[in-house]
């Protein structure tokens, strides 16, 4: 991504001497005067905590000569963080114009915020900066263009320490303020009241997830939340509000009591608690509960991570694989392509005769020899032709060299075959030299039946032993390694699935599931294996991976009506829009067309070779195939599951790929979305009900791409 930055006019301030009053970036960046155009980056600071925001400055600095002679805005690169959430902190105004070593500069300065959500160590790649100056102070002078890089940055992610961190602590980092408030203090049975907690202050308001609600004299059901921003050039800050529907079961004075928000505080290196206010509420007797106001109930059974229902079974054997769909098979491909030919060759046969080809020389001499002798040239010329055809032999060359016995017994031909050949054609040369046939010349059939002992001895032109004797031991070379390979490849499946069958049933869900989706991706094409990773994800809690699990083991066996019905405990939609999967076996549509492809063209070479026409029924043919071929096609494309994948956690939906564009609806854990699109981090994907939006791509867990 690109941004072009406008140059304002001449700001009069104090000079920048005094260090403390400016931008990091201009107080710890070397200048070289030599230079007209500096341009340098920092990190502020280098080393954070995840989810801290470090702000990455950028200061262009000009020098008066070079602002002088700028005819046009420079351009300016930022890095491609594609790792960090970034945000665009607003610009300065106006650049700062004072002294620095005493040299007059101008500063222009950049700044952007980035959020890791992982600790590691990451690279800021250079930014870069490209500006044209005219060569000569002539108005129509030609321009120089100019190319500068920043300094390449490392930041250090630290992982929020584990020491003092309170139970209902969500992931929030950085410096909060929590308020309590109901839409009305005065309620009534079965009328909903509206219970917002506003969390306010510095950081990334968007990672903030929704607090624990617990009211007991009512029913909650989680409605909207809203983010606002309110950065300032150099810290992002802001609020998140969330909304729960409370709809009173009991009358009487009640109270919605003090709600805890934990949060770490980077800066002072501890977990801090905001506490709201409690407030009362008057609640008026009714004589019926509100239907939209009825608390949405999921009855799931779940693991003991909190779900509180008896635990799911898993399969106990791998079973077996389940073949991808045959629309992209090569020798599927070849039967669909070879299918029109017998056709196509009956309509050709019926239009054109073929010419026959032209009879051997052998063949012209053999007949020759039934009509009696003939002209001796016509004789020698078909001969020498026929030996030619053979052998690739110039007889009449070798004759006149003395080397045609040599030249015949090495293409194996016998010493009297080759002497008699010998005789014969020196007697046929002197007969056609002559102009006289002499009494011992040679007939048409003792040269026919010359060439024809010739063709039996002669070794075969076309054979090739080695070959034959090569390639039965390179076949047997590569089963000898290929097998191995898959042999290690089940040893290794084999013993994650042992493993993780122990895991399960001890309990460790968490080692269950890793094991389980070991089994899955060295064998990705056995349902099983999805199935019972998704089960033992579901079991630790981790929605998005048990949608995962079970999605891929419905993609390859839709009929399995175990995998269907788990994938309707999960509280996001699984049978519309980009999580449907129809219950379709998956090689039907392959095998309803590949049947009536091929019965259709042998019915149409029937017809073709009985000089029927064909050209109207092959076109039915082809409209019916190619839309069962749209479908197959269609229906293997769900298969495969490209790009499509599951949200990890609820983040709002963006308008644009950038963090502080306008938020939109939320997605729900485990909820299915087809990826449109990709930019950097970011990934537009769109969901069930036509919602569509930009998320990081960090959010989302690829279904498809073994």
């Amino acid at each position: 991504m690109s941004c072009r930055f406008a140059l304002a006019a001449l700001l009069a301030c104090a000079p920048l001497s005094a260090w403390a009053q400016y931008p990091p970036v201009v107080t710890r960046s070397r200048l070289d005067p030599s230079k007209g155009v500096n341009f340098h980056a920092v990190l502020l600071p280098d080393t954070v905590y995840v989810g801290q925001q470090t702000t990455y400055q950028i200061g262009v600095f000009l020098n008066q000569e070079v602002r002088q002679r700028l005819r046009r805005n420079p351009e300016f690169v930022p890095p491609d963080t594609r790792s960090l959430l970034v945000y665009e902190l607003p610009e300065a105004k106006a650049p700062l114009v004072g002294t620095i070593d005493g040299r007059g500069y101008e500063v222009h300065i950049f700044q952007r915020a980035f959020f890791a959500l992982s600790p590691g160590r990451y690279e800021v790649p250079p930014s870069r900066l490209t500006y044209s100056l005219p060569q000569s102070a002539s108005f129509f002078s030609r321009e120089e263009n100019h190319a500068l890089r920043s300094e390449a940055l490392t930041l250090v992610v630290l992982p929020v320490p584990p020491a003092g961190r309170p139970d209902d602590w969500g992931g929030a980092v950085g410096d909060w303020s929590a308020r309590l408030r109901v839409d009305s203090t005065r309620g009534r049975v079965g009328d909903p009241l509206v219970v917002t907690l506003r969390i306010e202050g510095r950081g990334n308001v968007t990672l903030i997830p929704r607090p624990r609600l617990a009211v007991g004299w009512g029913n909650l059901v989680a409605a909207d939340e809203r983010v606002a921003f309110d950065s300032t050039p150099a810290t992002l800050r802001g609020a998140k509000e969330f909304d729960w529907l409370l709809t009173p079961s009991v009358a009487g004075r009640q109270s919605v009591s003090a709600q805890r928000f934990s949060y770490f505080d980077p800066i002072a290196r501890r977990y801090e608690v905001a506490v709201t206010g409690a407030i009362e509420v008057t609640v008026a007797p009714g004589d019926r509960v509100a239907v939209d106001s009825a608390p949405l109930v999921v009855t799931a059974p779940s693991g003991p991570a909190g779900h509180g229902a008896p635990p799911l079974a898993v399969r106990a054997a791998m079973g077996e694989v389940h073949a991808r769909s045959w629309i992209q098979a090569p020798w599927f491909l070849a039967l669909l392509a070879l299918a029109p030919v017998p056709a196509l060759a009956g309509v050709v046969a019926r239009r054109r005769r073929r010419a026959r080809p032209a009879p051997s020389h052998a063949s012209q001499l053999a007949a020759a020899a039934g009509a009696g002798d003939g002209d001796v040239a016509v004789l020698r010329r078909l001969v020498h032709d026929a030996l030619r055809d053979r052998i690739g032999l110039d007889a009449g060359l070798a004759l006149a060299e003395g080397a045609l016995v040599a030249a015949l017994r090495h293409e194996g031909v016998t010493i009297d075959t080759a002497r008699r050949a010998e005789t014969l054609l020196r007697l046929l040369d002197a007969a056609v030299f002559s102009g006289v046939r002499p009494a011992g010349a040679p007939s048409a059939a003792d040269l026919a039946t010359l060439c024809a002992s010739i063709d039996v001895e002669a070794r075969q032109a076309t054979s090739r032993p080695h070959l034959r004797r090569v390639a039965p031991g390179v076949l047997l070379l590569a089963l000898g390694l290929a097998v191995p390979l898959f042999a290690r490849q089940g040893s290794d499946a084999d013993k994650s699935w042992a493993a993780a069958q122990v895991a399960f049933s001890s309990g460790d869900y968490t080692l269950a599931e890793r094991h389980y989706f070991d089994v899955a991706r060295a064998q990705p094409a056995v349902p099983n294996a999805w199935a019972n990773a998704g089960t033992a994800a579901w079991m630790a809690a981790d929605t998005a991976h048990a949608v995962q699990g079970w999605q891929r083991a419905l993609r390859l066996a839709p009929l399995d009506r175990e995998s269907r019905d788990r994938l309707a405990l999960t509280r996001a939609v699984q049978d519309r829009g980009p999580a449907r999967v129809p219950p379709v076996p998956v090689q039907l549509p392959a095998i309803v067309l590949l049947i009536a492809w091929l019965a259709g063209w042998a019915l149409l070479a029937r017809r073709a070779w009985r000089h029927q026409p064909i050209a109207l029924r092959a076109a039915w043919l082809v409209a019916v195939c190619a839309a069962l071929l749209v479908g197959a096609s269609w229906l293997d494309d769900i298969q495969q599951a490209r790009d499509v994948a599951v949200v990890i956690r609820p983040e709002p939906l963006r308008a644009l790929p950038v963090l502080g564009a306008d938020p939109g609806p939320a997605p729900l854990t485990g909820e299915v979305a087809r990826i449109l699109q990709r930019s950097g981090a970011w990934s537009l994907v769109r969901l069930d009900g036509q919602r569509q939006g930009w998320i990081a791509t960090e959010l989302l867990l690829p279904l498809g791409g073994d």
